[in-house]
């Protein structure tokens, strides 16, 4: 294991070389970046090993420049592949980590620590990036003080001098807002910053923080009214059935901590039907305790068919075992057929072969490129593992006659002609 004292410079110099021998002419490509990226996760596996070892400056100074590092290559590589920015992200734990061991420390190292994470804060890099800025002072806010919180409230007003010239001034607004509401805290606690809170409960990150307080206080009324008042105010926003955070999730949290079950069914119902099909087993759950599942089944995949999220609907049908609906479904609306079809052709062999006649006929019928009749073909090639090889040779047939001008579409009708004969010649073995 290296000296604590070096993981430092071993960082800088992995990343300034893996920098160097992934730039091309001058440019960094997604492939190259991501192998960046990957120095950098080892990088950031240094620092977590530093900081179990008590290098807890160290493991933060390291830590520190990994994530300058990584804003620096957004804003000059192709990030595309989104590597890039889960190390960004991944750099905000071990920094976070370090702020709260160093903050047990003597207060020497706690301003030594404050000042590296404000002065790297204060850096041009970040410009353009305010999100990744201001989450940076936020790692700090465990460090300070009265009189060391004044130099994170007056870089904080630095920040906001050049407001005016953002392109989106108010988000930047409620970021500086939401620090400040943060070093309040730590430095007054919670009861005495709650106006703060309470005058900015516009701000998401703060009504979040107030709706966790009233479930702490089992104040499950205030938390589902902050709760329902983000929701009317925001009708029309997408909703994001993954994100825990998302305003409908957190609502039936609310109702499980409060033991709310007839607003837990109503919610779930709510959540399930636009797409969340996690929320199938939570029904499926609460029913069965309940012994009224029977009666509530065939309402519940009503009321999901009629919301329109097919992928939902069609997930839930294959894990209930429903092929007829799912059959039905699939002949009314044929797109994905082959990502269902396995599901159906044993049971509904004629029916799929139809279904896949009519869809390969269409989807030719639009193909105009080599790269678009090979999607027919595979497709083709799908029905003859289908042991649909009556299908695909008419199809194949018809195809040829339909479109004897084409080269490219004969052609790979040929290739997958030679994959029926021998599914043929198996069929008479």
């Amino acid at each position: 294991m290296m000296p604590i004292e070096d993981i430092v410079s071993k960082v800088k110099t992995k990343i300034a070389t893996s920098i160097k021998s992934n730039t091309h002419r001058g440019f960094i490509d997604w492939r190259s970046c991501d192998n960046i990226c990957m120095d950098m996760h080892d990088c950031l596996d240094m620092c977590g090993e530093t900081l179990e070892d008590c290098g807890y400056m160290a493991a933060l100074e390291a830590a520190a420049y990994i994530l300058v590092s990584g804003i620096k290559l957004a804003s000059c590589a192709d990030s595309s592949s989104g590597m890039l920015t889960d190390v960004i992200l991944r750099t905000y734990e071990p920094i976070g980590n370090c702020a709260k061991e160093i903050a047990k420390q003597d207060k020497e190292m706690r301003d030594q620590a404050l000042a590296l994470i404000i002065k790297n804060a204060k850096k041009k890099v970040f410009d353009g990036w305010s999100d990744w800025r201001y989450d940076l002072l936020k790692c700090g806010i465990c460090l300070c003080d009265e009189k060391s919180a004044k130099k994170i409230e007056k870089t904080l007003d630095k920040f906001l001098e050049d407001i005016q010239d953002d392109i989106f001034p108010e988000y930047r607004k409620n970021q500086d807002l939401i620090v400040r509401y943060h070093i309040h805290r730590h430095l007054y606690g919670r009861k005495h910053a709650n106006d703060e809170l309470y005058q900015n409960i516009s701000i998401d990150e703060l009504c979040l923080i107030a709706i966790k307080d009233a479930m702490a206080d089992k104040n499950y009324d205030e938390a589902e009214n902050l709760c329902l008042d983000k929701i009317n105010k925001e009708k029309f926003r997408h909703y994001c059935s993954n994100d825990p955070e998302d305003w409908d999730n957190i609502l039936y949290d609310i109702y499980k901590a409060a033991n709310e079950i007839d607003k837990q069914i109503t919610q779930a119902k709510k959540l399930l039907f636009m797409g969340n099909e996690q929320f199938w087993n939570v029904l499926k759950m609460i029913f069965l305790e309940r012994g009224t599942w029977n009666e509530n089944y065939e309402i519940l995949l009503n009321g999901l068919r009629d919301s329109k999220q097919t992928v939902c609907y069609r997930s839930i049908l294959i894990a209930e075992n429903e092929k007829k609906r799912l059959l039905e479904d699939v002949m009314a609306y044929p797109y994905d057929l082959f990502c269902y079809g396995e599901y159906l052709v044993k049971e509904y062999p004629q029916q799929v072969y139809e279904l896949c006649y009519e869809e390969i006929s269409k989807n030719c019928a639009e193909a105009k490129a080599r790269r678009e009749y090979k999607k027919v073909t595979k497709q083709i090639a799908q029905l003859i593992k289908w042991k649909g090889n009556d299908t695909a040779k008419a199809l194949i047939d018809e195809l040829k006659q339909t479109y004897p001008r084409r080269p490219a579409l004969l052609d790979e009708l040929g290739k997958v002609e030679k994959k029926l004969h021998q599914a043929l010649l198996r069929e008479r073995e």
